[in-house]
């Protein structure tokens, strides 16, 4: 049995190895619930560094460090993309549709957003708390009104 939380958990810790054999195992199931917890670690890492009606200066500055740290081509996640998504979890955009991209690029945000506020463990584990319970609202909104993935 595979498990997404602690597949995101050991990504989290730089633990990579563990993280991409566990992802070879998921299932489709696996890979929906993986992607709701990396939503909901970025939505709250997101709005524990950023607010709602900033400048948009930090965002872009960050973005664009992010992509150099953890984007290797500089190719893997597009600048837009990765500013959308901040803007997004702050309420001032869309919610990105799920899909590759935004999946890479949700990864690389997040692991900036992290590094740069040094997260012990037990603040990596407060947050991939918050994220289930943030994936399960979301989940439960969708069953509430009727529309499951």
């Amino acid at each position: 049995m595979t498990d997404p939380h602690a597949a995101l958990r050991g990504l989290l810790a730089g633990r990579l190895r563990g993280h991409e054999r566990r992802l070879r195992r998921f299932t489709e199931a696996d890979w929906r619930r993986y992607a709701d917890l990396l939503a909901g670690a970025l939505l709250v890492a997101v709005r524990r560094r950023f607010v709602a009606g900033q400048d948009r200066a930090p965002v872009i500055r960050f973005v664009a460090s992010a992509r150099e740290r953890y984007d290797a081509t500089g190719c893997d996640v597009e600048p837009a993309l990765a500013e959308a998504l901040v803007w997004a979890a702050l309420g001032e955009r869309p919610p990105v549709p799920d899909d590759a991209r935004a999946i890479v690029a949700r990864t690389v945000v997040l692991l900036g957003l992290l590094e740069d506020e040094g997260c012990t463990d037990r603040e990596r584990d407060d947050i991939l708390a918050a994220a289930a319970q943030a994936a399960d609202n979301a989940a439960q909104q969708q069953v509430d009104q009727g529309d499951t993935h």
